[in-house]
């Protein structure tokens, strides 16, 4: 297992004002990833937030993320920031989702497409004078969240310990109240690191504040996570494409080509595949990527697939290896985990729409099965009368989807293709939630 070449994905997320901004402000300017005009503009903006009329102070390192003028004045993100940049030993973008619990459909949208969570911690806000450390509520629902998205790799950041005179036993205590969370939620195993966003403590590299602290800097740290090309821990055997569009070749009116992405394993020419749900059968005889004509196309990759022979495929259906269309578990319902994301309570037996790949379908849910109690990390056990229950804006919930044909489905921790759904109101066309599919095993 190597070290990924793409760009390593991450998101910050905590509840508001934990200091995600100033993180990743202290990221990009610790580690020289700053030019010069984007100083000077961070100065002259600094300067505007401060009312002065010549930079005194400090750079406000938070400005460099909070770019929209609302999250300027109100001093909180609103929406996901992305920020590119890279190391001599990797390259990296970053999302700097909003901590307010309104904005958590933001923060489900920037963790989807992240390898690494970066959940923040503020210690100024625990009261340490209590016997047992109770956490706030936003910080559970976006661990649970990175939980539920299936990523893999956590880092706990404990931040603000410069407020606390970088206690190493109030941080064990933070850390000790974040590992019950994890437990409760089955979440992976997860680095915790003291920082001070602020001053740059343990962030590109520790200080001597933090000497009682043995493990890696949070920068080192991000460096040093291996990834699988796959997206989901462990590569599929077979490959698997959802179809966005057929077209015919210019220069052959005869050759028809498919594209969409590859997904769960590579696809090579001579492979034999199936088409889901004709099954009907060919062979790959020419590949098409933003590479050129390939004779394999990674996972990831936007790929064309030229057939052997002429076969009824369009926008929607599936292309996937003949040994994984056997395996393909067709069905017309799920159980699923949902994050419900719209501000109209989810009435149960309500009609949505779904998109599976990409295919849209008519879907609606037939029953909240439990529900994620955020105070306590627990999942609460089915109550009675739960056909006729809502589902309020940012609960998450486990529930039974009914889908109006069948769809190929798959847990979610094993294809992210057919393991994701999104759940859209066909009157306002609003994403109302995102969900993944559970299969038992």
């Amino acid at each position: 297992m190597t070290i990924s070449s793409r760009p390593l994905r991450f998101i910050t997320c905590g509840s508001v004002d934990d200091g995600k901004s100033t993180l990743i402000g202290r990221l990009l300017y610790d580690s020289k990833a700053l030019m010069i005009d984007q100083l000077d503009s961070l100065a002259r903006h600094t300067n505007s937030a401060r009312g002065a009329r010549s930079f005194t102070g400090e750079l406000d390192l938070s400005l460099i993320t909070d770019g929209l003028e609302a999250e300027r004045e109100q001093g909180i993100t609103i929406d996901v920031a992305y920020r590119y940049f890279t190391t001599p030993k990797r390259k990296f973008i970053i999302a700097d989702a909003p901590g307010h619990e309104q904005y958590t459909r933001n923060m489900v949208t920037g963790a989807s497409k992240s390898d690494v969570a970066v959940i923040l911690i503020d210690v100024t806000k625990v009261d340490f004078t209590q016997n047992e450390i109770i956490l706030l509520p936003q910080t559970k629902r976006h661990a649970a969240i990175a939980g539920l998205l299936g990523i893999r790799h956590l880092i706990v950041a404990v931040n603000k310990m410069d407020a606390i005179a970088f206690d190493e036993t109030k941080f064990n205590r933070v850390v000790d109240a974040f590992t019950q969370i994890a437990a409760s939620l089955a979440l992976p195993p997860f680095a915790a690191i003291p920082i001070s966003a602020l001053r740059g403590d343990g962030v590109v590299a520790h200080s001597e504040n933090t000497s009682w602290f043995n493990g890696a800097s949070l920068l080192a740290s991000l460096e040093a996570i291996e990834l699988h090309d796959s997206g989901t821990g462990q590569e599929q055997p077979h490959s698997l494409v959802a179809v966005q569009y057929v077209t015919r070749d210019a220069a052959d009116d005869h050759r028809r080509w498919i594209t969409g992405d590859v997904a769960d394993a590579a696809i090579a020419v001579g492979d034999a595949i199936r088409v889901f749900p004709s099954g009907a059968q060919a062979v790959v005889a020419e590949l098409s990527t933003p590479r050129g004509s390939v004779a394999t196309a990674k996972i990831g990759e936007a790929v064309a697939i030229a057939l052997d022979r002429q076969v009824d495929v369009a926008r929607g259906d599936w292309i996937v290896g003949s040994k994984l269309e056997t395996a393909i578990a067709a069905s017309q319902q799920a159980s699923a985990v949902i994050a419900w994301l719209d501000t109209t309570p989810l009435v149960v037996g309500r009609r949505l729409l779904a998109r599976h790949g990409t295919r849209w379908l008519p879907a609606r849910v037939s029953r909240v099965e439990r529900r994620l109690n955020l105070q306590t990390a627990q999942w609460n056990l089915p109550s009675a009368g739960s056909e006729s229950a809502t589902v309020s804006c940012n609960e998450i919930v486990e529930a039974t989807i009914e889908f109006a044909s069948n769809i190929p489905l798959a847990d979610y921790s094993a294809s992210q293709t057919r393991g994701a759904i999104v759940l859209v109101d066909p009157g306002t066309h609003a994403t109302a939630a995102a969900g993944m599919i559970r299969v038992e095993k």
